[in-house]
């Protein structure tokens, strides 16, 4: 008996997970046959993956972090090695993460599966050497961000950039006042701001409790001030709701619904990644902040090869939003920079400008759809021959 058509599919934190379940309702769409295993979070679960292990068991952020989970890690590569022999994918689609997913490409290769990558790792920031691995592991490499096409079609890896997946999930104009309403926020003559302390249980341990206290500290200037904090996927609300407790600071804790929080704000405070590109596409003026272990930044300051962490900057090539790293990630800091933003009216005027500019430059809608053409064509076409979709032949929709 014939195996089943499969797909592998593998992503490790909340805004991959978020990405590979539109691309997961893609494929469906065009392929309702095709059975897809492999790792990701709620969303994707959500879309039918079948799931070998979960996004939060391989979630890990920081160098040093990593050594301790990687007995659980190592455990996690060999189920799905072993569902990938067994089941014989006819492609694997990889989502960022690096360090898990490169060593997944390696052992796919040894057994001829291709691999499409999406989502580059960011390997213009740091460890550029990686590009030879890439260049030797990845069939495809399917950008969201215009100057890696660049970068990697200098390095002679296969590539193609395909916008980057907000621009299609996020509404141009948003309600504010609708957000606010569906949310449950209280009424308030304060500005609310929005904290996004992170997608792992190590970035929130280390983010939350400097945002608390940078709006506890804030209520001298705006005695109104309400948080709210959207909660990931990937972490424990009640971990969130403990923390909140002991800052002794009332605020609104939600499961997901991070662009609803965002449009509900007038601020927001961000852990560096693809969220500063969400509230920025939603021009919500953000204040940018990261911090990992000592160590982990000691070796990562010797290796990051770029001007700015935030994606928003980094996009727009001057700081446009304000990044505090490290020892400047205080809540003083947290608060004199939102003071800045909630107080001065024009500063949010060009702000507002600078972010529609970046949202020009990361393409039009379409993302999860190509990523799903470019998966589907690894297919054989005589087994999709007769599928349909509305009235084309798949025929017409692969040439």
């Amino acid at each position: 008996m014939q195996s089943p058509i499969s797909i592998l599919i593998v992503a490790g934190e909340a805004s991959a997970d978020a990405h590979g379940a539109r691309v997961l309702a893609a494929i469906r769409q065009r392929r309702p046959d095709v059975e897809i295993f492999g790792i990701g979070g709620k969303a994707m679960r959500e879309e039918g993956l079948d799931t070998i292990a979960t996004a939060e068991d391989i979630s890990v952020a920081g160098l040093t972090e990593v050594i301790f989970a990687l007995p659980r890690l190592w455990g996690i590569m060999r189920r799905l090695m072993g569902a990938a022999r067994e089941r014989k994918p006819r492609v694997a689609i990889l989502l960022d993460l690096p360090d898990f997913n490169l060593r997944v490409a390696k052992k796919l290769k040894k057994l001829d599966i291709p691999v499409v990558y999406y989502i580059s790792p960011q390997i213009w920031a740091w460890r550029q050497g990686r590009v030879n691995t890439i260049r030797d592991l990845v069939a495809q490499m399917l950008v969201v961000l215009p100057f890696e096409q660049t970068f990697y079609q200098e390095h002679g890896v296969r590539v193609r950039f395909v916008g980057h997946p907000l621009v299609e999930q996020l509404p141009k104009n948003p309600d504010r006042k609708e957000a606010r309403i569906d949310l449950g926020l209280p009424p308030t003559q304060g500005p609310i701001v929005a904290l996004l302390p992170g997608s792992r249980r190590q970035e929130v341990s280390r983010h939350l409790p400097l945002m608390l206290e940078g709006i506890h500290n804030l209520r001298r200037r705006f005695p109104e001030v309400h948080a709210i904090i959207p909660v990931a996927s990937t972490i424990s609300r009640k971990m969130v709701e403990a923390m909140v407790h002991r800052s002794g600071l009332l605020a609104t804790v939600i499961d997901g619904h991070a662009t609803e929080a965002l449009v509900a704000a007038d601020a927001a405070v961000v852990c560096s990644g693809t969220a500063t590109l969400q509230a920025a596409l939603l021009s919500r003026p953000m204040v940018v902040v990261y911090r990992v272990s000592w160590l982990s930044f000691l070796i990562l300051k010797r290796m990051v090869k770029v001007a700015h962490i935030a994606l928003v900057n980094l996009i727009a090539g001057q700081r446009l939003v304000p990044e505090l790293i490290q020892a400047t990630f205080t809540a003083d800091n947290v608060e004199a920079e939102l003071n800045t933003i909630l107080s001065d009216p024009m500063f949010r005027l060009r702000l507002n400008q600078d972010f529609a500019l970046v949202r020009r430059k990361l393409g039009g809608a379409g993302a999860s759809q190509q990523v799903a053409e470019v998966a589907l064509d690894y297919l054989p076409d005589a087994e999709r021959s007769d599928i349909v979709d509305g009235d084309k032949k798949a025929g017409q929709l692969w040439a």
